[in-house]
């Protein structure tokens, strides 16, 4: 009788096969200590798949014997049932590796009601009477799949199979399950596994055990399924030398220099390979080609916050690394690859093995990785890949405090994995390097970019800031027509002109008015946030505003534009502008939104000689750039009531304050020379700072007072509102390398109780007391902090029907419905702010007949949902119908 693994009816000793040839590609990344325990978890783990129950009504095993479709448990935890635990011991020489060895079988495939039979919730005892029953039979079926495994020294070594009775008939009287097989997952089982994971190293030898029988487990099954090869499990490494070569010629094209010696990358990562590091280092200045160097000849996890700047740093390394090294991950990786490079089979595969983690460069969202931190179940899959790969976290500023705390946790995690990190970043937040600092595991160094070639970055002065404020009434932010009017003035004289707004209700209120404003002239005018559907937003950035601003502006260039945007634009799309409007917003993310203008003077730039109003700037290839400072280039606009339209649910105060107060400071005075410690931040606060109420006649203080020990001024900055209104602010310059200061002046200001960094810490202190997540989808609900729903708005609602009937199901697979259909209708939008809301695939069974249709459609529509609340048009993407808005919806 043929026990099957899997529906297609492939055979139980097939799939053991195939999975221990896969283990012999990648067993030289793992101890030789450990191949047995891996090879012995392989040959188990799907043993107790001989269930009737699972092969007859799981697989369409339907001539299987004996028949019962019953009794059943799952198939990982009933494997268990055939491991001679005694011998195991014996044969492993360590007790506690069997016990992790049991483990990895028995949770190999977690699901969300192991509890109940783990614990005993589900009564056991009548299944074990049936399996006494009938076990001569199921050790016959067995033992016939052992007897066609190939490999003779397995079989020798494991001997004939049997069903351990005296396991059986514990758990028939009540024994439970977790004290023979302890779960790996759900911090109430943490005392546990206390008594098998010791130390550090019994942990890592969980891991790596369970991590690499897992992941041999999937690429076995996608293999199978799509008859590919076991040798791409893991794909060589482009070797060093080709990768520097590649590089080189990248960057001798771009700069005209070709001399290693003089290319900064090269001069300095001789020193750092197989380090951990902290890159700091201006926007534009090539530092992902410094962590491909820095990788060399390892496995290389390179991640960035957003999926469009994935998507820019994937078409960068294909030109190294070549298509057949590189993988891409993100939610919609899939519909990416199959636009870019055309063929919809291979770029599936691509795409699968990207997944499956095979490329030797992954370049991915952070959200595919760092939300193992929280250890939900499967983590040690990934944790097992850290143990021989080098990780890149780009951009990390970009991450709110919890998900910086997240990534600190699973940074230390890489080094207990013994794999390497490199942070890069323009903006360094000071809190995330004081906690690596701290960390026992953790000695990085670190290269500042900014402090080595200061002299030079202080000489470069791009950007002259004016701050305006605006009066406004209590939570009415509606940006002035003499605001907007100089706006169109700038644009007419052809300019590009760029308009960051903090929220996208009022992006669209302001695009209404300018185009309003601007009938019957040549100006262009363009609309970006996140609230348009996939295709329109693809269509906006890469056909008409990566086009339209695209970097560098060309010296001919006369007509007049405006882009007005939200945050989309402050790290994902490399554009070119004259001029910045913007919103006040943190002095990190004000910094990236200042790098949108001039942004064609690079770092190949040199200041070649100038006074305040005019400077001169050339490259090594003598291209020059005069810049005219007898005008702001940059406008910051505030809000005397709210400060700006996200009115604190966008940003915190206590950041935006914080960022005006240090503006205020450089408007009055150079800071480039200014620092403090820790320790020295009160006197710092009450010496640099005390003149900043002397410019806002004071409200008598309410409350008691405060103590000596306190910040006072830091507080008052932080807690009180009217200094703000009162602020005499003048237009100032600002080099770049005083933008790097004031952020980091900026990171050191925040204090340790005030909200934001009371966020980061207690998220620390809540996974360091061991906290795991139960599911996969809550650790990445808690790291992406997703209050988003996806919905098709009613008035589009008879389109995608009409779409819906006309797909081809037969010919075409989930990545191509999502490509034509879902990218064409479904937005994201606040979940508070929908209302009454229908599954749209209640709306759409009624069109559709066929089951099998409506089966994939059920599975395909899942968690998508139509609003009567919101109607949407390409032109300005989804917007409330009832006008009742809520101002809390960014990007």
């Amino acid at each position: 009788m043929e026990v099957w693994a899997k529906s297609e009816g492939i055979r139980l000793s097939k799939h053991i096969e195939d999975i221990l040839q896969v283990f012999e590609k990648i067993k030289n990344n793992v101890s030789s200590d450990l191949h047995l325990p891996i090879k012995l978890s392989i040959f188990y783990h799907d043993l107790g798949k001989v269930l009737p129950k699972f092969q007859i009504e799981t697989l369409g095993n339907k001539d299987y014997k004996p028949f019962d479709i019953i009794h059943s448990i799952p198939h990982s935890l009933f494997s268990v049932f055939w491991i001679n635990i005694e011998k195991l011991k014996e044969k492993l020489c360590d007790d506690r590796l069997a016990e992790i060895t049991i483990s990895s079988v028995a949770y190999h495939h977690w699901r969300d009601n192991f509890d109940d039979y783990i614990t005993g919730k589900e009564d056991l005892k009548n299944f074990c009477e049936f399996v006494f029953k009938v076990k001569n039979e199921l050790k016959n079926n067995l033992q016939n799949e052992i007897n066609s495994l190939s490999d003779d020294e397995l079989k020798n070594y494991i001997g004939p199979v049997d069903l351990n009775e005296k396991f059986s008939n514990e758990i028939k009287n009540g024994v439970k399950l977790y004290n023979i097989a302890i779960p790996p997952y759900k911090f109430d089982y943490e005392p546990l596994r206390e008594s098998i994971a010791q130390s550090i190293d019994d942990t890592k030898k969980w891991i790596l055990i369970s991590g690499f029988l897992q992941r041999c487990d999937h690429f076995a099954s996608w293999c199978e399924e799509e008859n590919e090869s076991f040798d791409k499990v893991e794909i060589e490494c482009m070797k060093s030398e080709d990768v520097k070569n590649k590089i080189k010629n990248e960057i001798s094209q771009k700069t005209g220099i070709s001399d290693e010696q003089q290319i900064w990358q090269f001069s300095k990562v001789k020193d750092y390979i197989n380090k951990d590091l902290i890159l700091i280092a201006p926007t534009g200045y090539g530092k992902t080609e410094f962590a491909f160097l820095w990788s060399a000849d390892k496995k290389l996890i390179y991640t960035l916050p957003l999926r469009s700047a994935v998507n820019q740093i994937y078409d960068r390394s294909l030109k190294i690394f070549g298509n057949d090294k590189v993988g891409l991950l993100h939610s919609d990786a899939d519909v990416y690859l199959i636009e870019k490079l055309g063929d919809v089979g291979d770029n599936i595969k691509l795409y699968e093995l990207s997944k499956n983690l095979s490329f030797p460069v992954i370049i991915s969202t952070g959200d595919q990785f760092f939300p193992y931190a929280l250890k939900p179940p499967g983590y040690e899959k990934i944790f097992s890949l850290l143990s021989y790969s080098n990780l890149v976290i780009d951009e990390v500023q970009a991450y709110d405090p919890k998900a910086c705390a997240i990534i600190v946790k699973f940074i230390e995690w890489v080094k207990i994995m013994e794999g390497n990190f490199l942070l890069m970043t323009a903006t360094m937040p000071e809190f995330v390097k004081k906690i690596l600092k701290e960390e026992k595991n953790i000695q990085y160094e670190e290269i500042n970019i900014y402090e080595e070639g200061k002299q030079e970055f202080e000489k470069i002065v791009k950007h002259k800031i004016k701050i305006e404020f605006i009066e406004n009434e209590r939570r009415k932010f509606e940006i002035p027509d003499d605001v907007l009017d100089k706006v169109i003035k700038k644009a007419q004289s052809g300019k590009r002109v760029l308009f960051i707004l903090n929220t996208v209700k009022q992006a669209q209120e302001v695009y209404k008015k300018i185009k309003k404003k601007i009938e019957n002239t040549p100006i262009k005018l363009f609309l970006l946030h996140s609230r348009f559907t996939f295709e329109d937003r693809k269509n906006k950035e890469i056909k008409m505003i990566s086009q339209e601003f695209k970097n560098p502006k060309p010296d001919n260039e006369k007509e007049g534009k405006i882009l007005i945007a939200t945050q989309v634009v402050e790290s994902s799309l490399d554009i070119d502008s004259d001029i910045l409007f913007t919103e006040i917003c943190p002095l990190d993310a004000l910094v990236q939104r200042m790098g949108r203008v001039l942004r064609r003077i690079g770092p190949n730039f040199k200041f070649e000689n100038g006074d305040d109003k005019k400077r001169l700037y050339k490259d090594n290839q003598n291209k020059t750039y005069k810049l005219d400072f007898s005008e702001p280039n940059v406008y910051v606009l505030v809000f005397e009531n709210g400060l700006e339209s996200g009115d604190g649910r966008v940003y915190q105060k206590e950041l935006l304050k914080l960022s005006i107060a240090w503006l205020w400071k450089k408007s009055k005075e150079d800071i480039k020379n200014k620092d403090f410690k820790e320790d020295e931040k009160k006197g710092f606060f009450e010496r640099e700072f005390k003149e900043i109420f002397s410019e806002s006649p004071q409200k008598p203080s309410k409350g008691k007072k405060k103590k000596d020990g306190d910040n006072e001024i830091l507080k008052k900055i932080i807690e009180e509102d009217d200094w703000v209104k009162n602020l005499n602010i003048q237009e100032f310059e600002i080099s770049e390398y005083e933008k790097y200061k004031i952020v980091d002046l900026f990171y050191k200001s925040l204090p340790e109780d005030g909200s934001y960094l009371k966020k980061f810490y207690e998220t620390l202190d809540i996974l360091s007391a061991g906290y795991m997540s139960d599911k996969k989808t809550e650790a990445e609900r808690i790291f992406r902090e997703i209050y988003d729903i996806q919905i098709i708005p009613e008035n589009k609602l008879n389109d995608f029907i009409g779409e819906i009937i006309g797909f081809d199901y037969d010919g075409k697979n989930f990545t191509a419905f999502k490509r034509e259909i879902l990218s064409k209708y479904v937005v994201s939008v606040p979940y508070f702010e929908v209302g009454e809301k229908d599954w749209v695939f209640y709306k759409i069974q009624e069109n559709i007949d066929d089951q099998g249709k409506l089966k994939k459609l059920k599975r395909w529509l899942s968690g998508i949902f139509v609003s009567k609340r919101y109607e949407y048009n390409e032109e300005l993407g989804a917007k409330r119908s009832d006008s009742k808005e809520s101002d809390a919806m960014i990007f």
